[in-house]
């Protein structure tokens, strides 16, 4: 089968999908904030989430005995907000991983394969992965997960972003890019060979933990 047809066949599938779910008018409820759109993947070893606060990371690592934070790029904008994230990384002893993709969950498609490699090493669990809200690029994190790691297809698994305020009908982006990029993802994951035409994630992606310093205490 040509990657032209097989791409055309995830669209349609995924495209049938999503109409199903607009016309059921699935309901979303209001984002309740203090829960940061938390989630468990697997239960003592990949969790979910939006950006959280310095407080609110303390607070999730030492529950879930979080070891590695793997960061989609929640902070890309806001400078202060990075050098703290990495702060609270470096004090909890956490190694932090960033990748930097678009905020529709779009992007350069080695920095997901760099991703679900750390997902898929159980030497860094518990992970939490994160993005600015949980919805975009972790849901289509997590579906890449389910989908190349625990081999199951993308149409089984990408109802679940909806539990996590991923709609197609607001960010149709995100299904295209599954249905384009998930066979090379797959393929480069397997390998081990970046996909041509991106460039690798830089060495900076991965942050090592280093001498731990106080976690400011906040209310965010």
């Amino acid at each position: 089968m040509s990657r032209q047809r097989h791409r055309f066949q995830h669209r349609f599938r995924l495209l049938a999908l999503a109409s199903i779910v607009l016309a059921l008018a699935v309901i979303v409820l209001p984002f309740d904030g203090a829960r940061r759109n938390f989630g468990v993947v697997e239960a003592g070893h990949i969790y979910r989430s939006a950006a959280l606060s310095p407080a609110q990371t303390k607070t999730l690592a030492e529950r879930h005995g979080i070891k590695t934070i793997v960061d989609l790029g929640a902070f890309d904008r806001d400078k202060g907000k990075e050098t703290a994230a990495q702060r609270t990384a470096d004090a909890l002893g956490v190694r932090r991983h960033v990748f930097r993709l678009e905020g529709d969950g779009t992007g350069n498609p080695n920095q997901y394969v760099a991703a679900l490699k750390l997902l898929a090493d159980e030497a860094n669990h518990p992970v939490l992965v994160h993005c600015a809200t949980g919805a975009q690029r972790t849901g289509a994190c997590i579906i890449l997960y389910r989908h190349i790691i625990q081999g199951r297809s993308i149409e089984s698994v990408y109802p679940e972003a909806f539990d996590y305020r991923h709609s197609p009908g607001d960010n149709w982006k995100l299904m295209a890019y599954l249905a384009d990029w998930t066979d090379e993802i797959t393929s480069s994951f397997e390998s081990g060979r970046p996909i041509a035409g991106f460039p690798p994630p830089p060495a900076g992606s991965t942050k090592s933990a280093s001498k731990p310093a106080a976690i400011a205490a906040d209310g965010h």
